[in-house]
């Protein structure tokens, strides 16, 4: 599948379209790879060249996927995982779907408090971290007209994905 193809498919999902697609959370390992992008990072005004391994930065890069990893063991799945509400047939952490029930926000506090006895409350910023915006993304798509087609994209790119989003304030 072709880049186009792929995200033609992400937005017809999006826009309510039905598309047998079976979707997944990255692992661990796709993680790490993902973020061996050429990024540029500077500690102490050197470059980082490789952030998985850098000694600043490779724990917390092996514990974030660690929580990928947890996505997919079959122990942890009733708590840290749920079908997507995206039209495939994949699931997501819970926290990255928007609640429409008390059970859903239930869930979504069991695979949040799950991740951080994971971390032992140490990783303040997991992937779950900005998964409540993420949320407004696909409840509230009309709110960021005339980019709502956008906004359903990535509610849906990053709850099939379960995308490492977050900032930085400088």
């Amino acid at each position: 599948m072709t880049v186009e193809q792929r995200d033609e498919a992400i937005g017809s999902a999006a826009n309510g379209a039905s598309a047998p697609r079976n979707t997944r959370p990255m692992t661990g390992d796709e993680y790490i790879e993902s973020i061996r992008d050429g990024r540029e990072v500077f500690i102490y005004g050197d470059r980082v060249a490789d952030v998985t391994t850098h000694p600043a930065f490779r724990n917390s890069v092996r514990m974030t996927a660690r929580l990928y990893d947890a996505l997919h063991d079959p122990d942890r799945q009733s708590v840290l995982t749920a079908p997507t509400d995206t039209g495939s047939s994949g699931f997501t952490h819970p926290f990255f779907r928007t609640p429409h029930t008390s059970a859903d926000l239930f869930a979504d506090r069991d695979a949040i408090a799950e991740w951080a006895k994971m971390t032992y409350g140490w990783m303040g910023r997991s992937p779950d971290y900005k998964a409540a915006f993420l949320g407004t993304l696909g409840a509230n798509a009309d709110f960021y007209e005339p980019f709502a087609g956008n906004a359903r994209r990535w509610y849906t790119e990053s709850q099939e994905k379960v995308l490492y989003w977050n900032h930085a304030i400088i």
